[in-house]
Parts: C-alpha cells; sequence; structure tokens
C-alpha cells in the first residue's frame, strides 16, 4: 500500500514538472514568434520605402529625358548628352554637367546621414581594407554590397585557404643557422603550382560569390591578403633578423618576398610577417624565445 501512495505520488510530480516545462517552453515560443513577427514588419516597411524611393527615381529620371529630348536647336553636344541619359551612360558626360544631373535626381552629399553615391570607377581608385584576421572587413562588405551570405561563403574558403597555407609553411619551411649579426634567419620556398592553386581557388570562389564586376574590385582590394598568402610567384619569402647596431635598442629585419621586398624594426606596431605566423603563433615574442635573443626594451612596454 505505502509503495502505491510513493509511486502515485512521483507521477503526480513528474507530471506537474512536465506541465511546467511545457507551459515554459510554450511561452518562449510565443515571445520569440512575437519578436520575428515584429522583425519581418519591419523589413516589410523597409522594403516598401525602398521601392517607394525606386519607383520615384524611375519616374524623375523620365521625366529628364523628355524635357531634355524637348529642348529645341541642341548643339551636337547636347545631342551626345541627351544619348548618354538616355542609355543610362553617364560616364562620360563633362563633370559640371554629370554633378548637375545627380543632383536633380538627388545624388548627392546630403541626399543621407549614412550613404553617399559615387561612380563604380571611383571604387577602383579607392584604397580599402578588404581583410583582417583571414576574413572580409566591414568596410570592403558595405563598399561592395556584400550580402551576408556572400561574406560567409567568402570568409569560409578564405580561412580553409589560410588553414591550406599554414599547413604547407610548418612543413616546408627551413631554418638557416644564424652567421655573423645575424640572429634569426628563415625561408619559406617558391612552390608555383601551390601558389597558384590557391590564387585560382580564391580568385574563383570570390567570382562565383560576387559576378565580375565586384570580384575584380574585391580582387584588387584584398591584393595584400592574396600576397601575404603567397599567391604571387614562385619565389622564396625570407625573413632575416639581425642584431642592433652599436648603441641602438632595436632589432632590424629584412623580409624577401616574391614581389620584391622591405626593411623595418621589430616592434610590437610591426608584426611578424604573415606568412611565418604559421611557425610562430606568438609573434615576435616566440621567434626571439625559440632563436634566444632579446627583444628591444621599447617592444616590453
Amino acid at each position: 500500500m505505502m509503495n502505491r501512495v510513493w509511486l502515485t505520488a512521483a507521477i503526480v510530480a513528474i507530471g506537474a514538472a512536465l506541465f511546467c516545462a511545457f507551459r515554459s517552453s510554450a511561452a518562449r515560443f510565443k515571445a520569440e514568434m512575437s519578436s520575428n513577427r515584429d522583425a519581418l514588419v519591419a523589413e516589410r516597411a523597409s522594403l516598401a520605402q525602398a521601392q517607394e524611393k525606386d519607383t520615384e527615381l524611375t519616374r524623375r529620371i523620365h521625366e529628364l529625358k523628355r524635357e531634355f529630348a524637348a529642348q529645341p536647336g541642341k548643339r551636337s553636344s547636347e545631342m551626345a548628352w541627351a544619348n548618354l541619359i538616355q542609355t543610362n551612360d553617364l560616364r562620360h558626360l563633362p563633370p559640371d554637367v554629370r554633378e548637375r544631373l545627380l543632383a536633380e535626381l538627388g545624388f548627392n552629399w546630403n541626399t543621407s546621414g549614412n550613404y553617399v553615391v559615387v561612380s563604380k570607377d571611383s571604387l577602383r581608385n579607392l584604397g580599402v581594407t578588404a581583410v583582417d584576421a583571414d576574413h572580409l572587413t566591414d568596410a570592403v562588405c558595405g563598399v561592395l554590397a556584400v550580402t551576408p551570405e556572400e561574406r560567409a561563403g567568402i570568409d569560409s574558403l578564405m580561412t580553409r585557404l589560410a588553414g591550406e597555407l599554414k599547413d604547407w609553411v610548418i612543413a616546408h619551411a627551413q631554418r638557416i643557422e644564424p652567421q655573423g649579426d645575424v640572429v634569426a634567419k628563415y625561408c619559406v620556398p617558391g612552390d608555383s603550382e601551390f601558389s597558384q592553386s590557391l590564387s585560382n581557388r580564391f580568385a574563383g570562389g570570390v567570382i562565383g560569390a560576387l559576378g565580375s564586376e565586384r570580384a575584380e574590385l574585391m580582387l584588387g582590394f584584398a591584393s595584400l591578403w592574396m600576397r601575404d598568402m603567397e599567391m604571387h610567384g614562385d619565389k622564396p619569402t625570407i625573413l632575416t633578423v639581425r642584431r642592433p647596431p652599436e648603441g641602438a635598442d632595436y632589432l632590424p629585419f629584412v623580409l624577401e618576398t616574391p614581389g620584391g621586398g622591405m626593411s623595418s624594426a621589430v616592434s610590437a606596431y610591426n608584426e611578424l610577417p604573415y606568412v611565418f605566423r604559421s611557425l610562430f603563433p606568438g609573434g615576435w615574442a616566440d621567434l626571439a624565445q625559440r632563436e634566444g635573443f632579446e627583444l628591444p626594451k621599447a617592444f616590453k612596454k
């Protein structure tokens, strides 16, 4: 009899716990549905506003075309301008005419507090940091209107390629015994087949994600990262660190790459060259510990 009472009490307790859990889960689900519904309403409102703006701009463009075409006695240059407007190709309009036309359409500095309209040709002259830590930056994604899905695909590709380079460097890098005033020297041999493979897959992935026009700009913006990834040339990349000159408190280093070279000084603001971070994830400190040399005092501050 006592066992039945305990069993009944246990069943009731379990049932009550399950009921509470289901009720809590239902409340969370209801809250999530409400939040998603509000977000959807906001997205629809934003889309409706964008469509209204697009409709208004299209209407204004047609009005300008009709007004321009209706003007009597056009000179030959004006006729050429009219043809450019009708074909939606403004690249060859005189700058002052193009500026007036864009202002009429509402495309100027004051059009929006957050955005400014520039020509696609202008983008080729911009210097945009495209990559940080093997991922696209917010800046380049904003400039080229890269969607979250496109960005995720390119980031994933870059992560894979960076992983392949790391494995390749670890397997092929060579330590060269220091001599004279050299305190550390490492070489990553060139490999044209591996380099071309990385380059082709990166370019193919970017073109596939963004299309040829945006991809051309993206590859230009990402050229420094591509260089760091050993995607250019088949010559070795060599890092040489030397002892400080007498009386100086800095370590000079030379980096020789397939695209040229550079000389600088070891510092906390001058990172270990990208390709050698596969060997020394901790940067200069790891290299100094491995080779047994002291970093400058300024580095430690």
